[in-house]
Protein backbone atom coordinates (compact mmCIF):
# COMPACT_ATOMS: atom_id res chain seq x y z
CA UNK A 1 0.00 0.00 0.00
CA UNK A 2 1.58 3.70 -0.66
CA UNK A 3 1.34 5.83 1.92
CA UNK A 4 1.92 8.78 -0.47
CA UNK A 5 -1.59 8.20 -2.26
CA UNK A 6 -4.72 10.11 -1.96
CA UNK A 7 -6.73 6.90 -0.97
CA UNK A 8 -4.48 6.43 2.02
CA UNK A 9 -4.29 10.40 3.19
CA UNK A 10 -7.73 10.21 3.11
CA UNK A 11 -8.83 6.90 4.26
CA UNK A 12 -6.08 6.61 7.69
CA UNK A 13 -8.20 9.59 9.87
CA UNK A 14 -11.34 8.38 8.67
CA UNK A 15 -9.88 4.81 10.13
CA UNK A 16 -8.54 6.26 13.28
CA UNK A 17 -12.26 8.01 14.23
CA UNK A 18 -14.09 5.36 13.63
CA UNK A 19 -11.63 2.75 16.07
CA UNK A 20 -12.03 5.69 18.69
CA UNK A 21 -15.58 5.73 18.48
CA UNK A 22 -17.24 1.94 17.57
CA UNK A 23 -17.39 -0.61 20.25
CA UNK A 24 -14.11 -2.65 21.50
CA UNK A 25 -15.43 -5.63 19.20
CA UNK A 26 -15.64 -3.84 16.38
CA UNK A 27 -12.20 -2.62 16.70
CA UNK A 28 -10.41 -5.80 15.13
CA UNK A 29 -13.36 -6.17 11.85
CA UNK A 30 -12.37 -2.58 11.31
CA UNK A 31 -8.54 -3.08 11.13
CA UNK A 32 -8.66 -6.28 8.71
CA UNK A 33 -11.21 -4.87 6.39
CA UNK A 34 -9.12 -1.77 6.01
CA UNK A 35 -5.90 -3.97 5.85
CA UNK A 36 -7.50 -5.49 3.13
CA UNK A 37 -9.52 -2.64 1.22
CA UNK A 38 -6.10 -0.77 0.86
CA UNK A 39 -4.23 -4.12 -0.01
CA UNK A 40 -7.55 -4.72 -2.58
CA UNK A 41 -6.79 -0.51 -3.63
CA UNK A 42 -3.40 -0.84 -4.44
CA UNK A 43 -2.75 -4.55 -5.95
CA UNK A 44 -6.32 -5.89 -6.53
CA UNK A 45 -4.53 -8.89 -8.37
CA UNK A 46 -2.45 -10.09 -6.11
CA UNK A 47 -5.08 -10.09 -3.44
CA UNK A 48 -5.89 -13.56 -3.83
CA UNK A 49 -2.26 -14.66 -3.09
CA UNK A 50 -2.48 -12.75 -0.09
CA UNK A 51 -5.53 -14.99 1.26
CA UNK A 52 -4.08 -18.03 -0.18
CA UNK A 53 -1.06 -17.57 1.80
CA UNK A 54 -3.01 -16.38 5.35
CA UNK A 55 -5.39 -19.58 4.71
CA UNK A 56 -2.40 -21.94 4.57
CA UNK A 57 -0.35 -20.42 7.17
CA UNK A 58 -3.33 -20.91 9.31
CA UNK A 59 -4.50 -24.31 8.64
CA UNK A 60 -0.74 -25.27 8.88
CA UNK A 61 -0.21 -23.47 12.33
CA UNK A 62 -3.10 -25.54 13.46
CA UNK A 63 -1.86 -29.02 12.59
CA UNK A 64 1.87 -27.93 13.85
CA UNK A 65 0.28 -27.30 17.07
CA UNK A 66 -1.01 -30.35 17.47
CA UNK A 67 1.28 -32.85 16.00
CA UNK A 68 4.36 -30.91 16.83
CA UNK A 69 5.99 -33.01 13.63
CA UNK A 70 9.17 -31.46 11.78
CA UNK A 71 7.45 -32.72 8.67
CA UNK A 72 4.33 -31.19 8.91
CA UNK A 73 6.03 -28.01 9.67
CA UNK A 74 8.74 -28.25 6.61
CA UNK A 75 5.55 -28.83 4.43
CA UNK A 76 3.97 -26.00 5.46
CA UNK A 77 7.16 -23.85 5.02
CA UNK A 78 7.42 -25.21 2.08
CA UNK A 79 4.09 -24.54 0.72
CA UNK A 80 4.56 -20.97 1.33
CA UNK A 81 8.10 -20.63 0.15
CA UNK A 82 6.91 -22.15 -3.19
CA UNK A 83 4.85 -19.11 -3.76
CA UNK A 84 7.93 -16.90 -3.22
CA UNK A 85 9.89 -18.82 -5.53
CA UNK A 86 7.40 -18.62 -8.31
CA UNK A 87 6.37 -14.90 -8.47
CA UNK A 88 9.99 -13.79 -7.78
CA UNK A 89 12.46 -15.85 -8.53
CA UNK A 90 10.95 -18.57 -11.30
CA UNK A 91 11.88 -15.63 -14.60
CA UNK A 92 8.38 -16.53 -15.90
CA UNK A 93 6.60 -13.24 -16.27
CA UNK A 94 4.61 -13.00 -13.59
CA UNK A 95 3.29 -9.51 -11.59
CA UNK A 96 5.18 -9.61 -8.15
CA UNK A 97 2.77 -9.08 -5.25
CA UNK A 98 3.65 -5.98 -3.28
CA UNK A 99 4.76 -7.22 0.08
CA UNK A 100 5.23 -10.84 -0.76
CA UNK A 101 8.46 -10.90 0.54
CA UNK A 102 7.64 -9.34 3.78
CA UNK A 103 4.26 -11.18 4.64
CA UNK A 104 5.57 -14.86 3.55
CA UNK A 105 8.47 -14.16 6.27
CA UNK A 106 5.90 -12.90 8.51
CA UNK A 107 4.18 -16.01 8.24
CA UNK A 108 6.93 -18.23 8.30
CA UNK A 109 8.25 -16.70 11.69
CA UNK A 110 4.40 -17.95 12.65
CA UNK A 111 4.74 -21.14 11.73
CA UNK A 112 8.03 -21.76 13.41
CA UNK A 113 7.01 -20.39 16.27
CA UNK A 114 4.18 -22.43 16.98
CA UNK A 115 6.38 -25.36 16.05
CA UNK A 116 8.98 -24.65 18.88
CA UNK A 117 6.11 -23.58 21.66
CA UNK A 118 7.15 -19.85 21.92
CA UNK A 119 3.40 -19.19 20.62
CA UNK A 120 0.29 -21.07 20.55
CA UNK A 121 -1.26 -21.51 17.13
CA UNK A 122 -4.16 -19.04 16.48
CA UNK A 123 -7.89 -20.29 16.41
CA UNK A 124 -9.72 -17.59 15.16
CA UNK A 125 -8.77 -17.73 11.50
CA UNK A 126 -10.33 -13.54 11.43
CA UNK A 127 -7.66 -12.74 14.48
CA UNK A 128 -4.47 -14.28 12.54
CA UNK A 129 -5.45 -12.68 8.93
CA UNK A 130 -5.15 -9.15 10.91
CA UNK A 131 -1.82 -10.46 12.13
CA UNK A 132 -0.42 -11.35 8.03
CA UNK A 133 -2.14 -8.31 6.56
CA UNK A 134 -1.85 -5.19 9.64
CA UNK A 135 -1.91 -2.75 6.97
CA UNK A 136 0.73 -0.18 8.13
CA UNK A 137 3.59 -3.42 8.09
CA UNK A 138 2.00 -5.26 5.08
CA UNK A 139 3.83 -3.71 2.26
CA UNK A 140 7.25 -3.47 3.99
CA UNK A 141 7.67 -4.21 7.58
CA UNK A 142 8.58 -4.28 9.67
CA UNK A 143 8.62 -8.29 10.17
CA UNK A 144 7.30 -8.84 13.48
CA UNK A 145 6.87 -11.81 15.30
CA UNK A 146 3.32 -13.17 16.34
CA UNK A 147 4.14 -13.05 20.13
CA UNK A 148 4.32 -9.25 20.18
CA UNK A 149 1.50 -8.13 17.66
CA UNK A 150 -0.97 -10.62 17.99
CA UNK A 151 -1.51 -9.79 21.83
CA UNK A 152 -1.41 -5.96 20.70
CA UNK A 153 -4.03 -6.37 18.03
CA UNK A 154 -6.37 -8.41 19.94
CA UNK A 155 -6.31 -5.59 23.34
CA UNK A 156 -8.00 -2.82 20.94
CA UNK A 157 -6.86 -0.46 23.07
CA UNK A 158 -7.45 3.38 22.59
CA UNK A 159 -4.22 4.95 21.69
CA UNK A 160 -2.66 6.90 24.62
CA UNK A 161 -1.75 10.67 24.41
CA UNK A 162 1.97 9.48 24.54
CA UNK A 163 1.15 6.92 21.67
CA UNK A 164 -0.52 10.20 19.53
CA UNK A 165 1.97 12.49 20.50
CA UNK A 166 4.88 9.53 19.00
CA UNK A 167 2.52 9.41 16.22
CA UNK A 168 2.65 12.97 14.57
CA UNK A 169 6.38 12.73 15.10
CA UNK A 170 6.75 9.57 13.12
CA UNK A 171 4.32 10.44 10.52
CA UNK A 172 6.23 14.12 10.49
CA UNK A 173 9.10 12.43 10.13
CA UNK A 174 8.83 9.60 7.62
CA UNK A 175 7.11 11.50 5.09
CA UNK A 176 9.57 14.35 5.16
CA UNK A 177 12.23 11.66 4.85
CA UNK A 178 10.34 9.91 1.82
CA UNK A 179 9.11 13.55 0.20
CA UNK A 180 11.95 15.75 0.88
CA UNK A 181 14.99 13.60 0.82
CA UNK A 182 14.58 10.40 -1.09
CA UNK A 183 12.08 11.40 -3.64
CA UNK A 184 14.50 14.76 -4.48
CA UNK A 185 17.69 12.54 -5.02
CA UNK A 186 16.37 10.31 -6.99
CA UNK A 187 15.99 11.46 -10.31
CA UNK A 188 19.66 12.03 -9.83
CA UNK A 189 20.49 8.82 -8.54
CA UNK A 190 18.18 7.24 -11.63
CA UNK A 191 20.40 9.60 -14.29
CA UNK A 192 23.43 8.10 -13.18
CA UNK A 193 22.66 4.64 -12.67
CA UNK A 194 20.87 4.33 -16.05
CA UNK A 195 24.30 5.26 -17.91
CA UNK A 196 26.84 4.84 -15.54
CA UNK A 197 29.15 5.12 -19.04
CA UNK A 198 28.44 8.58 -19.72
CA UNK A 199 29.57 9.65 -16.63
CA UNK A 200 33.20 9.60 -14.32
CA UNK A 201 34.43 9.18 -11.02
CA UNK A 202 33.27 12.56 -9.43
CA UNK A 203 29.87 12.05 -10.73
CA UNK A 204 29.77 7.97 -10.04
CA UNK A 205 30.34 8.38 -6.25
CA UNK A 206 27.85 11.55 -6.28
CA UNK A 207 25.17 9.12 -7.72
CA UNK A 208 26.60 6.50 -5.58
CA UNK A 209 26.08 8.18 -2.36
CA UNK A 210 22.73 9.58 -3.28
CA UNK A 211 22.06 6.36 -3.06
CA UNK A 212 22.86 5.24 -0.41
CA UNK A 213 21.14 8.85 1.12
CA UNK A 214 17.66 7.84 -0.97
CA UNK A 215 17.87 4.11 0.09
CA UNK A 216 18.00 5.14 3.93
CA UNK A 217 15.41 7.93 3.40
CA UNK A 218 13.05 6.11 1.54
CA UNK A 219 13.33 2.89 3.55
CA UNK A 220 13.51 4.49 7.49
CA UNK A 221 10.85 6.83 6.22
CA UNK A 222 8.49 4.16 5.46
CA UNK A 223 9.17 2.48 8.62
CA UNK A 224 8.64 5.57 10.38
CA UNK A 225 5.27 6.02 9.17
CA UNK A 226 4.14 2.35 9.21
CA UNK A 227 4.51 2.77 13.24
CA UNK A 228 3.24 5.98 13.11
CA UNK A 229 -0.15 4.51 11.72
CA UNK A 230 0.08 1.77 14.17
CA UNK A 231 0.47 4.23 17.18
CA UNK A 232 -2.70 5.51 15.79
CA UNK A 233 -4.42 2.47 17.07
CA UNK A 234 -2.19 2.04 20.48
CA UNK A 235 -0.23 -0.76 18.45
CA UNK A 236 3.78 -0.48 19.02
CA UNK A 237 5.70 -1.50 15.85
CA UNK A 238 9.20 -2.18 16.11
CA UNK A 239 11.92 0.01 15.45
CA UNK A 240 13.45 -0.80 12.36
CA UNK A 241 16.85 1.62 11.92
CA UNK A 242 18.86 3.10 14.35
CA UNK A 243 21.11 5.52 12.44
CA UNK A 244 23.03 2.41 10.52
CA UNK A 245 25.40 5.33 8.95
CA UNK A 246 27.10 5.98 12.42
CA UNK A 247 28.04 2.24 12.60
CA UNK A 248 31.85 1.54 12.87
CA UNK A 249 31.93 -1.59 11.38
CA UNK A 250 29.55 -3.59 9.20
CA UNK A 251 28.59 -6.05 11.97
CA UNK A 252 27.25 -3.24 13.50
CA UNK A 253 25.62 -1.98 10.99
CA UNK A 254 23.33 -4.95 10.56
CA UNK A 255 22.04 -4.24 13.79
CA UNK A 256 21.17 -0.89 12.95
CA UNK A 257 20.23 -1.53 9.54
CA UNK A 258 16.63 -2.90 8.82
CA UNK A 259 16.57 -4.33 12.32
CA UNK A 260 13.82 -6.94 12.05
CA UNK A 261 14.96 -8.90 8.85
CA UNK A 262 18.76 -8.87 10.78
CA UNK A 263 16.88 -10.66 13.79
CA UNK A 264 14.58 -12.88 11.78
CA UNK A 265 17.71 -14.45 9.69
CA UNK A 266 19.59 -14.72 13.17
CA UNK A 267 16.90 -16.18 14.95
CA UNK A 268 15.46 -18.43 11.81
CA UNK A 269 18.81 -19.67 10.04
CA UNK A 270 21.96 -18.74 11.22
CA UNK A 271 21.23 -20.31 14.90
CA UNK A 272 19.19 -23.06 13.42
CA UNK A 273 22.21 -23.91 11.34
CA UNK A 274 24.69 -23.47 14.44
CA UNK A 275 25.68 -20.03 15.01
CA UNK A 276 29.42 -19.86 16.11
CA UNK A 277 28.76 -22.84 18.57
CA UNK A 278 30.49 -25.51 15.86
CA UNK A 279 33.72 -23.98 15.47
CA UNK A 280 35.19 -20.93 13.34
CA UNK A 281 34.81 -22.92 9.48
CA UNK A 282 31.17 -23.52 10.69
CA UNK A 283 30.36 -19.96 12.10
CA UNK A 284 32.00 -19.02 8.79
CA UNK A 285 30.23 -20.91 6.56
CA UNK A 286 26.75 -20.28 8.52
CA UNK A 287 27.96 -16.15 8.16
CA UNK A 288 28.16 -16.25 4.57
CA UNK A 289 24.64 -18.70 3.97
CA UNK A 290 22.70 -15.74 5.79
CA UNK A 291 24.53 -12.74 3.79
CA UNK A 292 23.89 -15.11 0.98
CA UNK A 293 19.88 -15.70 1.51
CA UNK A 294 19.59 -12.13 2.53
CA UNK A 295 21.00 -11.33 -1.37
CA UNK A 296 18.61 -13.56 -2.87
CA UNK A 297 15.96 -12.22 -0.51
CA UNK A 298 16.21 -8.62 -1.79
CA UNK A 299 16.03 -9.82 -5.91
CA UNK A 300 16.62 -11.55 -8.52
CA UNK A 301 19.90 -11.97 -10.21
CA UNK A 302 24.17 -11.77 -9.50
CA UNK A 303 24.11 -8.27 -8.61
CA UNK A 304 21.63 -9.01 -5.47
CA UNK A 305 24.03 -12.11 -4.48
CA UNK A 306 27.33 -10.37 -4.94
CA UNK A 307 25.77 -7.45 -2.82
CA UNK A 308 24.65 -10.37 -0.05
CA UNK A 309 28.28 -12.19 -0.31
CA UNK A 310 29.83 -8.94 0.24
CA UNK A 311 28.75 -7.96 3.18
CA UNK A 312 29.30 -11.71 4.83
CA UNK A 313 33.17 -11.34 3.21
CA UNK A 314 33.81 -7.69 4.73
CA UNK A 315 32.18 -8.81 8.24
CA UNK A 316 34.56 -11.88 8.29
CA UNK A 317 37.51 -9.88 7.65
CA UNK A 318 36.42 -7.74 9.98
CA UNK A 319 36.67 -10.64 12.54
CA UNK A 320 40.50 -10.86 11.94
CA UNK A 321 42.38 -10.47 14.65
CA UNK A 322 45.21 -8.01 12.45
CA UNK A 323 42.08 -6.01 11.53
CA UNK A 324 40.52 -5.85 14.16
CA UNK A 325 43.59 -4.43 15.75
CA UNK A 326 44.30 -1.80 13.17
CA UNK A 327 40.57 -0.82 12.99
CA UNK A 328 40.64 -0.56 16.86
CA UNK A 329 43.71 2.44 16.87
CA UNK A 330 41.78 4.79 14.88
CA UNK A 331 39.54 7.36 16.10
CA UNK A 332 35.56 6.46 15.74
CA UNK A 333 35.28 8.86 12.97
CA UNK A 334 37.26 7.49 10.79
CA UNK A 335 35.99 4.18 11.59
CA UNK A 336 32.64 5.57 10.59
CA UNK A 337 34.16 6.97 7.48
CA UNK A 338 35.22 3.97 6.33
CA UNK A 339 32.48 1.84 7.14
CA UNK A 340 29.97 4.07 4.94
CA UNK A 341 32.31 3.97 2.01
CA UNK A 342 32.22 0.04 2.66
CA UNK A 343 28.86 0.22 2.73
CA UNK A 344 28.05 3.30 -0.34
CA UNK A 345 30.00 0.65 -2.67
CA UNK A 346 28.26 -2.51 -1.84
CA UNK A 347 25.05 -0.89 -2.67
CA UNK A 348 26.60 -0.06 -6.22
CA UNK A 349 25.80 -4.31 -6.55
CA UNK A 350 22.19 -3.49 -5.46
CA UNK A 351 21.74 -0.76 -7.30
CA UNK A 352 22.97 -1.55 -10.73
CA UNK A 353 20.56 -2.56 -13.48
CA UNK A 354 22.75 -5.73 -13.54
CA UNK A 355 26.13 -6.81 -13.69
CA UNK A 356 27.32 -5.29 -17.02
CA UNK A 357 26.64 -1.95 -15.54
CA UNK A 358 27.79 -2.01 -12.06
CA UNK A 359 30.92 -3.84 -13.37
CA UNK A 360 31.42 -0.29 -15.85
CA UNK A 361 30.23 1.80 -12.81
CA UNK A 362 33.01 0.46 -10.71
CA UNK A 363 35.84 0.99 -13.34
CA UNK A 364 35.00 4.46 -13.77
CA UNK A 365 34.69 5.33 -10.60
CA UNK A 366 38.01 5.59 -10.25
CA UNK A 367 38.26 7.40 -13.50
CA UNK A 368 38.56 10.87 -14.89
CA UNK A 369 38.73 12.52 -11.58
CA UNK A 370 40.84 15.82 -13.20
CA UNK A 371 37.27 17.03 -14.64
CA UNK A 372 35.71 16.70 -11.07
CA UNK A 373 34.18 19.74 -11.37
CA UNK A 374 32.48 19.88 -14.80
CA UNK A 375 31.39 16.15 -14.22
CA UNK A 376 29.39 17.05 -11.12
CA UNK A 377 28.25 20.20 -12.89
CA UNK A 378 26.66 17.72 -16.01
CA UNK A 379 24.74 15.93 -13.95
CA UNK A 380 22.75 18.88 -12.81
CA UNK A 381 22.59 20.42 -16.08
CA UNK A 382 21.50 17.35 -17.96
CA UNK A 383 18.09 16.98 -15.42
CA UNK A 384 17.37 20.13 -15.83
CA UNK A 385 17.45 21.22 -12.27
CA UNK A 386 18.65 24.24 -10.83
CA UNK A 387 22.23 23.52 -9.69
CA UNK A 388 21.25 25.77 -6.36
CA UNK A 389 18.58 24.21 -5.57
CA UNK A 390 19.55 20.94 -5.94
CA UNK A 391 22.28 21.73 -3.28
CA UNK A 392 20.40 23.54 -0.98
CA UNK A 393 17.06 20.26 -0.81
CA UNK A 394 20.35 17.57 -0.60
CA UNK A 395 22.32 19.28 2.10
CA UNK A 396 18.73 20.11 4.00
CA UNK A 397 18.02 16.67 3.34
CA UNK A 398 21.20 15.11 4.43
CA UNK A 399 21.63 17.56 7.34
CA UNK A 400 18.07 15.98 8.27
CA UNK A 401 18.86 11.82 8.02
CA UNK A 402 20.11 12.03 11.79
CA UNK A 403 18.75 15.12 13.60
CA UNK A 404 14.60 14.49 13.16
CA UNK A 405 14.12 10.84 13.51
CA UNK A 406 12.86 10.04 17.60
CA UNK A 407 16.06 11.56 17.67
CA UNK A 408 14.40 14.42 17.94
CA UNK A 409 12.74 14.09 21.41
CA UNK A 410 16.84 13.63 22.98
CA UNK A 411 18.02 16.51 21.74
CA UNK A 412 15.33 19.24 21.58
CA UNK A 413 13.14 20.40 24.49
CA UNK A 414 9.60 19.26 24.62
CA UNK A 415 8.23 22.50 24.07
CA UNK A 416 10.35 22.77 20.88
CA UNK A 417 9.25 19.32 19.34
CA UNK A 418 6.17 20.52 17.77
CA UNK A 419 7.46 24.04 16.66
CA UNK A 420 10.05 21.67 14.67
CA UNK A 421 7.68 19.11 13.33
CA UNK A 422 5.27 22.13 12.02
CA UNK A 423 8.09 23.24 10.10
CA UNK A 424 8.93 19.73 8.72
CA UNK A 425 5.16 19.70 7.46
CA UNK A 426 5.99 22.88 5.91
CA UNK A 427 8.75 22.07 4.07
CA UNK A 428 7.29 18.80 3.42
CA UNK A 429 4.33 20.11 1.76
CA UNK A 430 6.44 23.05 -0.12
CA UNK A 431 8.95 19.97 -1.65
CA UNK A 432 5.66 17.68 -2.92
CA UNK A 433 4.35 21.02 -4.93
CA UNK A 434 7.85 21.28 -6.29
CA UNK A 435 8.08 17.98 -7.12
CA UNK A 436 4.67 17.86 -9.05
CA UNK A 437 5.19 20.82 -10.58
CA UNK A 438 8.52 19.17 -11.84
CA UNK A 439 7.26 15.83 -12.68
CA UNK A 440 9.12 14.15 -9.60
CA UNK A 441 7.06 10.97 -8.24
CA UNK A 442 8.54 7.67 -6.83
CA UNK A 443 7.12 4.49 -5.04
CA UNK A 444 8.77 2.95 -1.71
CA UNK A 445 11.94 1.17 -2.83
CA UNK A 446 11.14 -1.91 -1.30
CA UNK A 447 7.79 -2.16 -2.90
CA UNK A 448 10.00 -4.07 -5.46
CA UNK A 449 11.49 -6.64 -2.89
Amino acid sequence: MNFLSMCFILALPIIFLLYNFIPGKLRMPLLLLSSWGFYLYGNPESFWILILITVISYLFGLIVDSKKSLPVLITGILAILSFLLIFKYSGLNFILPIGISFYTFQTLSYLIDVYKGTYKAERNFFDYSLFVSFFPQLVAGPIERPGKLIPQLKSCKNPSSSNLKEAVILLSTGYYKKIVVADFVAPFVNHIFESPSSFEGAALLFGSVMFSVQIYADFSGYSDIARGCAKLFGIDLSMNFDHPYLSKNLREFWRRWHITLTRWFTDYIYIPLGGSRKGKKRAILNTLIVFLVSGIWHGYGLTFILWGLGHGIVVLLEDINVIKKLRSKLPSYANIIINFLIVNFLWIFFRARNLGDAKVYICKLFSGWQNAPSSLADVFTSLSISTSKGLIFIALGAASLYLLPQYLKKKIPERNIFACIFLMILITLFSKMYQIESGIENSFIYFRF
